[in-house]
């Protein structure tokens, strides 16, 4: 919720969502869907834990791995593998885990050859590449993606998306947000449509998809 600061406006508030009940399995691949403004950031953040929410409550079992926007959770004076670091600490990993997993890691990224390079040097797409990586290796039970995936290459996106599809076999949850109507229908097990702060459809991805065009007169 906002609440302007103007003096003409003090009474007037503006709720970013509103009367959301939502329950999310685990293993499941939710896509999230709404136009611009719908409220489908914000969601994510409230969910990744970076905003609170002003009224309600969040109740999350497992850990979170964000991707939200080009960079999000990267320090920009540290290289790319110092950041691999810092991340899988931030999800309570010890040194030894997080190793472990250090060449998976450092392989699906495909920057081998920058990734002791500081990240402020990176282009949008390495950072996409190294922060997709990190998100999808680390000890993370809760997958949470933003249209950010957009920013890759087509060859990088279909990785990513038999990435995701991998992890909801291995029993971990993927939330996705996307404008691309295509990769919604071919990766989601369920969706949800989002306007105004609300959620207006909830169910199965293709009528989801089909009530969110005929809402907007897309066809």
């Amino acid at each position: 919720r906002f609440k302007s600061k103007s003096n003409n406006m003090d009474k007037s508030e503006f709720f970013a969502l509103k009367d959301i009940n939502l329950n999310i399995k685990r293993g499941e691949i939710l896509g999230i869907i709404g136009q611009n403004g719908a409220g489908k950031s914000t969601l994510l953040k409230i969910l990744s834990r970076i905003t609170s929410p002003t009224h309600g409550e969040i109740k999350i079992k497992g850990k979170i791995s964000s991707l939200l926007e080009v960079g999000t959770g990267f320090h920009p004076e540290l290289t790319g593998r110092e950041n691999i670091f810092l991340n899988g600490t931030i999800l309570g990993m010890n040194y030894r885990e997080i190793q472990k997993r250090l060449n998976d890691i450092i392989s699906f990224s495909e920057i081998e050859q920058f990734i002791d390079t500081p990240v402020k040097r990176y282009s949008s797409g390495m950072r996409v590449r190294l922060g997709f990586a990190v998100a999808a290796h680390l000890n993370s039970e809760i997958m949470v993606i933003d249209e950010v995936l957009a920013v890759g290459d087509i060859r990088f996106q279909k990785k990513c998306f038999e990435k995701m599809n991998d992890i909801s076999k291995e029993d971990r949850t993927v939330l996705f947000v996307s404008h691309n109507m295509s990769s919604i229908k071919k990766l989601c097990t369920r969706s949800i449509v989002l306007d105004n702060g609300s959620i207006i459809f909830e169910g199965k991805v293709d009528e989801a998809i089909n009530f969110y065009i005929k809402s907007t007169n897309l066809n």
